[in-house]
Formats: structure tokens, sequence, C-alpha cells
């Protein structure tokens, strides 16, 4: 990731502001607008300026010719006949004035340029402030928007468009870089997430009749198929707290004071850097000078690498549909071992599935959904004060969180990941969502790799700070002021499944497998 000149270049930040507020930044980048037009003609006047004074443009006529615009002279006038006499040098003191007044051109010219470039960032600025698109699909991206809604053509324009950028990397001499093949179709992951899904969603008999979206009906088709494998453990997750020798020798987790660090820590739970073993989440207790106690849950993503992770694909298949989940669970099981008091605020940061996970769990264990119990906090009672859930590379378009809790999400166009919901983030006063284009005009770039990293994220939090959203930087005050005091607790807790032989067993006999995929097709179905 490289730097760029203008911050917000590429970022477009929705939510968190009322009708008024985005009227008033939509009115205010009009006016600003029409200024950048004025300089703009006033530039215009100002070249041409230059070119008549040097002699470039050809002028109205006059006595005093200027030769390639260099030489002068001017012409005597002849006592015979009326005709021009010979020309003669120009004085001197004309030609410094001459000097003089093209610096004075030149100088103007490039204030208005600077002007110019100034007042059209801050266009720019204003328009993203408001969450509004800088252009309008052409006729060609939206046939490509309307294709790749299309099951197998989809297909085609994720592999057309992949092939595509790399060709134009080759091109442009940043050499072959495999993962354009993913972030080359960016713009159209939501729409191909659709297509596909429909599709997938046709493999199960009557699923159209569950009434969930069609990406909902697919990971509904996806976890019928996983169930034979989570089918070998035990239906309950084992939370243990790591202490003493299971931590590595010397951790420490760093202290965060700002959204971004907190979404940092992310990695530092997903092991890198350290030696912590896979599945861990942390719980920190920050206490401010008033007395006041924030609790933050940091949540890592998916970990293919670990057999027994509770953060497994079959935990992505379950929250896209919204269904209990492995991982909610151990979530949820590791802040009642943490104890955290009821009404002490929560904060809950999440990365890819762990964004998921951070919605999942808030819902579940503030307000009335809580209440509920299903997988709700201990005794099915409003058991944790939960304010505000930062998630970054996540797909959470089809999540709400309950009311008064706050949301903040940030996604980049190339990841892939984010798109997997196959929608846009709802809009809200408490719910705001940071979408990146890594590949627009002064943007970064993906320095040829795929996205979806923590770093990617905090990078992108941190120039989107620079946009002036208004519901934005309420939402990261509000977790800036929410740790800003002392890190008094750190501790973390691992999760695992633990093998069933009864059921493995089972697996290995002619009715065992038969009962499986009956079991499977029934949680294709089910919500």
């Amino acid at each position: 990731m490289s730097g760029t000149s203008d911050p917000a270049a590429g970022i477009v930040v929705s939510g968190g502001v009322t009708f008024v507020e985005t009227a008033d930044l939509v009115a205010a980048a009009l006016v600003v607008g029409v200024a950048a037009q004025r300089v703009e003609a006033a530039l215009v006047g100002a070249r041409r300026a230059h070119g008549l004074v040097s002699g470039l443009l050809s002028g109205p006529s006059s006595s005093v010719r200027w030769v390639e615009g260099t030489a002068a002279c001017y012409a005597g006038q002849s006592l015979l006949r009326g005709m021009p006499g010979s020309w003669a040098p120009v004085p001197v003191e004309v030609l410094a004035a001459r000097a003089a007044l093209l610096e004075e051109i030149v100088a103007l010219t490039e204030a208005l340029v600077s002007v110019e470039g100034m007042l059209q960032g801050l266009v720019d600025r204003l328009r993203n402030a408001a969450g509004i698109y800088e252009e309008g699909e052409s006729g060609a991206e939206a046939l490509l928007s309307w294709l790749a809604r299309v099951p197998v053509a989809g297909v085609g324009v994720f592999v057309g468009m992949g092939i595509v950028s790399v060709r134009n990397g080759l091109a442009t001499g940043q050499g072959f870089q495999p993962a354009r093949l993913l972030t080359g179709s960016g713009a159209y992951h939501d729409e191909i997430v659709q297509g596909a899904s429909v599709g997938i969603g046709l493999l199960v008999p009557g699923a159209a009749l569950t009434g969930q979206s069609s990406v909902g009906r697919a990971a509904g088709a996806l976890r019928g198929v996983s169930q034979p494998y989570r089918g070998l453990f035990a239906p309950d997750v084992t939370t243990t707290e790591l202490t003493g020798d299971a931590l590595p020798v010397g951790f420490a987790k760093p202290v965060a004071h700002s959204a971004e660090a907190l979404l940092s820590g992310i990695d530092v739970v997903y092991g890198k850097g350290n030696d912590l073993p896979d599945s861990v989440v942390s719980v920190e207790k920050y206490v401010g000078a008033d007395d006041r106690a924030t609790w933050v849950v940091t949540v890592p993503g998916t970990q293919l690498g670990s057999p027994t992770t509770p953060f497994s694909m079959t935990s992505n298949f379950d929250l896209v549909r919204g269904a209990d989940a492995d991982s909610t669970a151990f979530v949820l099981e590791a802040m009642r071992q943490a104890e955290i008091p009821a009404g002490e605020e929560v904060v809950i940061v999440g990365h890819s599935q762990g964004g998921m996970v951070a919605m999942a769990v808030a819902t579940a264990a503030t307000g009335a959904a809580a209440g509920a119990g299903a997988t709700g906090a201990p005794g099915g009672a409003a058991r944790y004060d939960v304010r505000h859930v930062l998630t970054a590379g996540a797909p959470v378009g089809g999540a709400t969180l309950p009311a008064g809790v706050r949301g903040t999400h940030v996604e980049i166009e190339q990841e892939g990941v984010s798109q997997l919901d196959g929608t846009d983030n709802p809009v809200g006063r408490d719910r705001v969502t940071v979408r990146a284009d890594l590949d627009a005009h002064g943007a970064p770039g993906t320095g040829g790799k795929v996205p979806h990293g923590v770093p990617f994220h905090v990078e992108v939090l941190g120039r989107a700070r620079e946009v002036g959203q208004p519901g934005l930087a309420d939402n990261l005050a509000a977790i800036d002021a929410a740790v800003s005091g002392e890190r008094v607790e750190a501790r973390y807790f691992r999760g695992a499944l633990e093998l069933d032989p009864a059921a493995a067993a089972r697996a290995l006999t002619p009715s065992g497998v038969a009962g499986i995929f009956v079991e499977g097709l029934e949680r294709s179905r089910s919500g």
C-alpha cells in the first residue's frame, strides 16, 4: 500500500447522518463546484493572455510586431505616401515591462491551477462525505452489472474482468499479478454473488419457500454440504482460557486507544508476529478517568488451517443465513467466562467472519433479542451492554443491530469477502459504512495483492477520518473515547470442537451415511 496525495481518494462513507445533513453537504458541493467552474474560466483567460503577450497567439493589429515570441520591433512612419518605414528595435523599458507582465501571468496561471485543484478536491470530499459515488454507470458497465446477476454469465464476468485486469497490469509495467484475477471484477462482486447464489439455491428443493434471500438460500445449501464434516464433532464448542504457559513467552497484546489500533489488534489474536494458537479471542477491560469501564472483545475471522476451529466455513454458512453458529456460541461463552458485568459498555471488534460474529453477538446479547433466549446471553437475559460493533472486511449487509448499538464497517471493493452478502449495508443514523475503491484515481492501489488483510482496512479507516463525514466522525469519536483510559485487564480464550467418537463411527455405516445426508438436507432448508 503506497501513499496517496489525496487521503479521500476512492473512499465513500454512507450512513450515520440525517437527510438534512446530507442535503447540506450536497448543496455545499454544488456551490464549490460553481466556484471551480469560474476559476477554470479565469484559467482559460489567463492562458490566452499569456499567448497574446508572448506572441504565440495572433492578436489585434498593432504597431508592434513580436517575431516568434522573442524578437520585438516597432515600425516607424515613412513620410513617403504614408507607407510604413523600416522596423526598429523596441525600447528596453518596453521589453522589461513585457517580461514582467509575462511573469505575472505565469504566476496567476499557476495560482489558478492550484485553486482549481483544491476546489475540485473539496467537491469530491463533500460528495464522498454525503455518501455519493462520483460516477454513474456507463452503458457497458450497466450491461456487465446485469450480466453479473445471471448465474452462468456472472462467472464469465468474474473471469473476463480478471483477465483484463491482469493484462492491464502487464501493459503498464506492473508485471504479472495473479491477484488481479480476483480484484479486477471488484466493481461487480455484489452482483456476481447474487447470480451465483440463485444458481446454488436451485440445488435445494423447496429452498425458495423459506422466505430467505437468494444469498441465504445458497448459504443454507452449502451448510448442508458441510454437515457430514461438522457432524463428526460434539455439538458444543469447548472454551478454554489461556493463562501462564499456555500463552507465548513474553506475549502482550498492545494497548489500543483508537479505532485503527483496535483493528490492528485483530492480527495479534490471529497469531501474526507471535505464537498464539488458532481460534483465540481477547477480552480486555479499559477504565477511564471517570472510573467507567469499557470491555473490548476482539474476534478473528475464518481459520481454515485448523480442523477443529469454530471459525470454520460451516460457521460462515450459518452466519450468512442468520442461524446459530459455533463461532458465535464460542465468543458468548468467552464473554461469560470473562465475567463482563451487566451495564458496563462493550465494544466488539471483528474481521471477516469475526465481523459477522460481532454483529450476531451484539444482537444475541443486547436488547430485546437477548431476552428471547436462543443463542442469547446466559439465562436468556439482556446480559451485556454492547454499545459499538467495529468490523473490517465482513459481509454484514444482511445483519441487523439492536436499537442504540452503533456499527462502523470498513469494506474494500477489491477484497471479495465483504461482498459475499451480495448487498450494500443498511444506512442508518447509528450505522456507518466506509467503502474504498483502491483502484480509483489517486488511491494507493492494491499492490498486486487481494486487499482482505487487516492492514488494508486499518489504512482505509485512517484515510476515511479525513473525509469529514459527520456520522463516521461521531462513531470514531465514541470508540476512541471508550478506550481512552487505562487497560487494567487482558484475557485470552481459545475455542475448539471436540471429536465425537460415536458420531465418527456412525459415519462409517451405510445407515449413518444416509442419516447424515438427510440431516444435511434439513439443515440446508432451515433458517
